[in-house]
């Protein structure tokens, strides 16, 4: 950081703890090690504590997860003392996993610049079975409310974009990163055995794997192949014979070089057009090649039968699943340009600079001297 750049510091409220979900991961957390390097210093006020965060997927505990919110609300009050300490202040998702935007109403009064950042459809109710009941609370409708407050809106891709612009001029797009350093592809030139078609991700998105077991079914039926899924829950794939690895930080990118093509099935509707291909973009960055649905985000980053595939039908899907199967040198080919993707758009450091350069323009109202990149822009 050079002498002319002036130093600020933000405020992000998040949902989780730090190192928990892959929305926080994959953009705030990963990008603030390379914010410092443009005078940009992050501290993290999560709303849930661990032990609420654990609990939050343990079905009933209603007592439990009553009180334990609580807490965490009262806490986060007690963040809003803290404010105006920060030149800014980042919300992530929203400052509190439930109820209306009263804190981020307060955050607003607050005299300090408002960055609001998230990377899915937000705005439409979605939970998992576990807190289905419960997911009212979650008030999807106030997202609408929380990008009038901000003063830039950042999001993950360009549907959330014209989604935002209905009720903020101020928008611009930065897509999740990847750390490719830890994100290295295997050498699997003399391994040998069966082809394995791998998916990773949540339980809140594994329901479209489970919906995707007819395919799956035919697959299996055609082809030799290993099914492995990586997740926090077993999957429930009736008939068809699968590897489970549950999902840990620690084994992901080693849990992920087993794989030799990735899948991201899900349909075409508003919760998975926000998605921001981040199943792909993992596949990718490990020099794997992508089969996904043709669906929203996916779009932008997949060149079809170039870094990847995009599929609409099941004779699609299987097609071209059948062919990176018997074809090692596609698989090989269609890895490297997806590596290359990653690397040239999607690094952790392309990211952050772009945040670094919209978080300095909201703040001090002038460019980061020295930083040579494009405007934030939909990739």
């Amino acid at each position: 950081m050079g002498d002319t750049v002036k130093p600020i510091s933000l405020c992000a409220l998040v949902p989780y703890p730090v190192g928990r979900v892959p929305g926080q991961r994959y953009r705030i957390e990963q990008w603030a090690p390379f914010l410092r390097d443009y005078g940009i210093e992050v501290d993290f006020l999560p709303f849930a504590d661990e032990k609420l965060a654990d609990l939050l997927y343990e079905p009933g505990r209603v007592a439990a997860k009553s009180t334990r919110m609580a807490t965490a609300f009262v806490r986060r009050l007690g963040h809003l003392a803290q404010i105006r300490r920060y030149d800014a202040v980042l919300i992530h998702r929203a400052a509190c996993l439930a109820g209306p935007a009263v804190v981020e109403r307060v955050v607003s009064l607050l005299h300090r610049p408002v960055i609001y950042d998230f990377d899915d459809s937000i705005f439409v109710l979605h939970t998992t079975a576990t807190n289905q009941r419960f997911g009212w609370l979650k008030f999807p409708r106030k997202t609408a409310c929380i990008c009038r407050l901000s003063t830039l809106v950042i999001v993950g891709n360009s549907f959330l974009a014209d989604y935002s612009r209905k009720y903020n001029r101020q928008v611009t797009v930065i897509p999740p990163s990847i750390d490719t350093a830890s994100y290295q592809p295997a050498d699997k030139r003399e391994r040998g055995g069966r082809i394995t078609i791998g998916w990773t991700g949540s339980s809140t998105s594994q329901t479209y794997l489970e919906m995707f077991v007819p395919v799956l079914r035919k697959l299996v039926a055609r082809s030799d192949v290993e099914i492995r899924v990586i997740s926090d829950r077993e999957p429930l794939l009736p008939g068809v014979p699968y590897v489970w690895r549950r999902w840990s930080a620690s084994t992901e990118t080693k849990d992920l070089s087993a794989l030799d093509v990735g899948i991201m099935p899900m349909p075409d509707d508003s919760w998975s057009r926000g998605k921001c291909s981040m199943k792909a973009l993992q596949y990718m960055a490990m020099g794997i090649p992508p089969v996904c649905s043709d669906v929203g985000a996916n779009r932008d980053l997949i060149r079809h039968g170039e870094n990847g595939f995009l599929a609409t039908t099941s004779e699609e899907w299987l097609e071209y699943l059948l062919m990176l199967i018997g074809n090692p040198a596609a698989r090989a080919r269609v890895g490297h340009q997806a590596r290359k993707t990653v690397e040239d758009r999607y690094s952790m450091r392309r990211c952050a600079e772009l945040f670094a350069r919209a978080a300095r323009q909201v703040v001090l109202g002038k460019e980061l001297p020295g930083l040579t990149v494009n405007e934030p822009q939909v990739f």
